[in-house]
């Protein structure tokens, strides 16, 4: 584009370049009505000859000004003048993400801020429908107090729309940070924000994005096919946790990934807590020539166990509650198959607020085992403890593929640890019954079935904390 250095856009005068992208360049200028500088960003002038691209600009561009969130660079105003297209945002003293990256991974309370400040910003703009497209370390301005502001949003789908008008098979994005369904023109929900995003966080971590090539298709054609290059390979002492946010977030599958960008952000920030976050990863990349440095290993993730504990004993409650009114209406049969559901699922529940990681499959596959087991405790009838041991065996064999450190003694810990909390609860509500006779069944089997299905929980949780 030609250097605008000197002229006068509509109410601003121009006063230096500040850089120049694939779609726009952009100025410093100055605004004398305000007395104030301001980062102009100018589109080619092609783009002012067409008028259904003006109309859909300023369409766009409304849409973008009521964008108001803490890390969103705000559009003060929009317009096109003398056959110039133009945005107006807030001109910030700094850089890009660009220049704090110098080839090595980032300190993890750094990685932990831009991540939770851009996440939560795309999540707030998707909630409203819009999708940045374009979501990239040079999109991300980092202010005087290291603040993230995430810019241009929207002008990829602006530029995007008016370029498939006249041309077909044309992708618009970054190579480097583009999700598998961009590279292949297919249509985009908030998911490709989120592995563009993923990208970024794969590169902080080891410092360097995963894919390069020769060409800008090679790299679009390596975001669809190729497996994606593990994170510990690069980096040997990357924390689990951190990995497993990055492999999810950059699934080939749209539907692999985190479902939102606040999910993402959740996960993130449970993997690298508050008191981690000063570690550093810089000594740990592979031929950085430094002695590896232990930082924050998967075993050093803690959780409480009364949250869960009381979640599962809540959830058993309920499930008990509601089996027994189907129960009461249709037959027992189909009362203890939901009874055992929902029991399930809040044991799937308990464990998503342990670790974000799991999956809804996983989540439903517990749902089956716990229907299958009240079932089969129907058919067993006089062996209901040795049913809800097999249902807590099952149990212990899906948090194995999460904590493969579980050990046979420990899923059978788990296994007799759910007969035993059962065989407690009927204890306690006998005890109970014999020192207060008037006390009412309901209330005395919601209590026994509380505290049978909280230990149960916590028994499991703590073997399951032991392993990671």
């Amino acid at each position: 584009m030609e250097d605008l250095t000197g002229r006068q856009i509509g109410p601003y005068q121009v006063v230096a370049p500040l850089g120049e992208g694939g779609m726009a360049a952009v100025y410093k200028a100055y605004q004398p009505a305000m007395d104030r500088y301001v980062a102009l960003k100018v589109l080619p002038r092609h783009y002012a000859n067409d008028p259904q691209f003006i109309n859909r600009f300023r369409q766009e561009a409304k849409v973008l000004a009521r964008l108001q969130h803490p890390h969103i660079l705000p559009v003060f105003d929009f317009g096109d003048v003398d056959g110039y297209t133009f945005i107006v945002m807030p001109y910030v003293e700094g850089g890009t993400l660009v220049g704090i990256m110098k080839g090595e991974p980032l300190p993890l309370a750094q990685i932990r801020r831009v991540i939770s400040q851009v996440g939560d910003a795309l999540d707030y703009a998707h909630v409203r429908g819009l999708i940045h497209r374009d979501v990239k370390p040079s999109n991300i301005l980092i202010d005087e107090r290291g603040n993230c502001l995430l810019m241009d949003f929207g002008l990829a789908k602006i530029v995007e729309d008016s370029i498939h008008i006249t041309t077909s098979g044309v992708v618009m994005g970054t190579p480097a940070y583009m999700s598998p369904e961009q590279g292949l023109g297919e249509k985009l929900d908030a998911r490709t924000d989120i592995y563009s995003l993923g990208v970024i966080l794969y590169e902080m971590s080891v410092g360097r994005v995963p894919y390069k090539a020769e060409t800008p298709m090679a790299v679009i054609i390596k975001h669809i096919h190729d497996p994606l290059p593990m994170p510990h390979n690069l980096n040997q002492h990357i924390p689990e946790v951190v990995e497993r946010v990055i492999l999810k977030s950059m699934a080939k599958n749209p539907d692999d990934r985190f479902a939102t960008a606040g999910d993402f952000v959740k996960s993130l920030q449970a993997a690298i807590p508050e008191g981690a976050a000063s570690a550093s990863l810089a000594a740990n990349v592979i031929g950085a020539g430094e002695p590896p440095v232990t930082l924050l290993p998967s075993s050093a993730v803690s959780f409480s166990l009364r949250k869960p504990a009381f979640q599962i004993g809540m959830g058993i409650v309920i499930a008990t509650i509601l089996g027994g009114i189907l129960g009461a209406t249709l037959h027992p049969f189909p009362g203890l198959i939901l009874g055992g559901a929902l029991g399930g699922l809040s044991i799937g529940w308990a464990w998503h607020q342990i670790d974000p990681f799991i999956s809804r499959k996983q989540i439903a596959t517990l749902v089956g085992i716990w229907s299958f087991s009240c079932a089969l405790a129907w058919v067993l009838q006089g062996f209901f403890f040795a049913a809800v041991g097999l249902a807590g065996w099952l149990t212990a064999l899906i948090l194995k593929k999460k904590a493969p450190a579980l050990t046979r003694r420990q899923i059978a810990g788990i296994a007799f640890g759910w007969m035993f909390s059962l065989i407690f609860g009927l204890g306690l509500a006998a005890f109970i019954t014999s020192v207060i006779k008037e006390l009412p069944a309901a209330i005395l089997a919601s209590l026994a079935i509380f505290a049978g299905g909280s230990m149960g929980g916590w028994i499991m949780f703590a073997q399951y904390r032991r392993a990671l």
